[in-house]
């Protein structure tokens, strides 16, 4: 089944699995325990995509009903997804953006939030403190919640594109890489664009 995130092809199979065990569907119960998902209404919502898809059917008010519209096909696994190429990044300036993305295709495993997550081509040398080279491809997923010692892509001053670890102190943001001092900067004063989460280099 195509056009399916790598969650919903895990709850697809899960449920295919469990029919071919059982000989009927599992409860919406289940399946969130078995994810480990904080609430029921996370399950409605994948399900009701998973209909909508045409990847489930169900018969309305009827429990353990789902079934998969293709039951003899196993849930495609996809090995690749492909996430756009949006731009080029070099330190010290804002992010150059492409006026049309291109979608390159990147293994499945380098990516936990495809739908926040895209590319850029790194230019110049002057990220390699970070170990990152002149033409890299970084990923970037796209969020402003950050943990301590997680590789952010920032923006200072509205103007300066930086690549460090990110460590928060207070009101105060601290940066660092291997061969460059520390940087500390009020909060303010720097604009979290995403967290690196994979990095891609050609020979």
């Amino acid at each position: 089944m195509k056009g399916l995130t790598p969650k919903q092809h895990e709850i697809l199979q899960y449920i295919q699995n469990y029919i071919e065990q059982n000989q009927y569907s599992p409860s919406y119960r289940e399946i969130m325990d078995h994810f480990s998902l904080a609430s029921p209404g996370s399950i409605y919502k994948y399900i009701r995509t998973l209909k909508r898809k045409g990847a489930l059917s169900a018969e309305k008010k009827c429990s353990r009903s789902l079934s998969l519209t293709e039951p003899r096909k196993q849930a495609e696994v996809k090995s690749e997804i492909e996430l756009p190429l949006i731009g080029n990044v070099a330190a010290g300036y804002p992010i150059e953006l492409f006026v049309k993305s291109q979608m390159l295709a990147i293994p499945l495993s380098m990516v936990h939030n495809p739908e926040n997550t895209y590319l850029l081509r790194t230019q110049g040398d002057s990220f390699q403190d970070v170990f990152i080279q002149d033409g890299d491809l970084i990923l970037v997923e796209a969020r402003q919640e950050v943990q301590a010692g997680e590789t952010i892509l920032g923006l200072i001053n509205q103007h300066d594109s930086i690549i460090k670890k990110y460590y928060p102190d207070g009101q105060h943001i601290r940066l660092e890489s291997i061969s460059q001092p520390p940087l500390t900067l009020h909060s303010e004063h720097i604009f979290i664009q995403g967290v690196l989460v994979g990095l891609l280099r050609a020979y």
